[in-house]
């Protein structure tokens, strides 16, 4: 997967202190992403399929971007960590998920970095809740960073 508008090239110790920033552990398939491109945008429309928990029927969205780690001092739109502080400081993702994308509706698209479920990678509809928790209602897409990117394909 090529990709433009990437962030700057990072090392694994910037990996290092985003995570520690984050208080969380990254996948090594993401870390690998992370040291290849550190987000961007996909020169290619993509898409993935997810079985939507709401209706309980296939449904497919796109990849509109990759957030990307800026260095200390700068910050952007779609900056990992403030978009993470927001969606955790609102209650809209459980502080045990890293939003690391979002599709062009605006949709965010995270993946569990502890607990059950560990490493999968979920979809989150802004427009619905789940009731039990107040978080945003989350359909997961795959078991992993790397199964994600596979299933990831050309919207013709």
């Amino acid at each position: 997967m090529k990709l433009f508008d990437e962030g700057i090239k990072i090392t694994k110790e910037d990996i290092l202190e985003f995570e520690e920033k984050l208080n969380t552990k990254f996948p090594e398939a993401y870390v690998d992403f992370l040291l290849e491109s550190n987000g961007g945008t996909p020169e290619e429309d993509l898409a993935f399929d997810f079985i939507d928990i709401a209706s309980n029927k296939k449904n497919s969205t796109d990849i509109r971007e990759f957030y990307i780690f800026y260095p200390e001092g700068e910050s952007s739109y779609d900056d990992i960590i403030k978009v993470n502080y927001i969606m955790k400081s609102e209650g809209l993702v459980p502080e045990e998920c890293l939003v690391f994308a979002d599709d062009s509706a605006g949709n965010p698209i995270c993946m569990k970095t502890g607990g059950e479920n560990q490493e999968s990678i979920f979809f989150c509809d802004h427009e619905l809740e789940n009731t039990n928790d107040g978080y945003l209602l989350m359909s997961k897409v795959a078991d992993s960073f790397d199964e994600f990117i596979e299933k990831l394909y050309i919207i013709e």
